[in-house]
């Protein structure tokens, strides 16, 4: 047993029972919470095949890539010069490494 811990059981006996029985309380919830934390993120370290997942999410297959497509480059701003800007950030980037 750790020291810190003969400290807290020392002072934990100098309280009155009800105090007693209100730390135990407040115990039992961090224990029960981190039980939770444990149980929720356990799902992360074993992870679902494919078929699980499509099972749960229903995932369609992509039929159109067009779909996808978005109108939203300002017409007054061309490629080239964004591919320029890109450019030149990225150059400068490099010179700051």
């Amino acid at each position: 047993m750790s020291p810190q811990l003969k400290d807290i059981i020392t002072e934990a006996q100098e309280l009155t029972p009800v105090e007693q029985i209100e730390l135990i309380t407040v115990i039992s919830r961090l224990l029960q919470n981190t039980n939770k934390l444990l149980e929720i993120n356990s799902g992360f370290w074993q992870p679902k095949s494919f078929d699980q997942l499509y099972k749960e999410q229903r995932v369609q297959a992509v039929k159109n890539i067009f779909d996808f497509a978005a109108d939203f480059w300002p017409k007054e701003e061309s490629v080239d010069e964004f591919n320029e800007f890109v450019h030149k950030q990225r150059h400068e980037d490099r010179l700051r490494n």
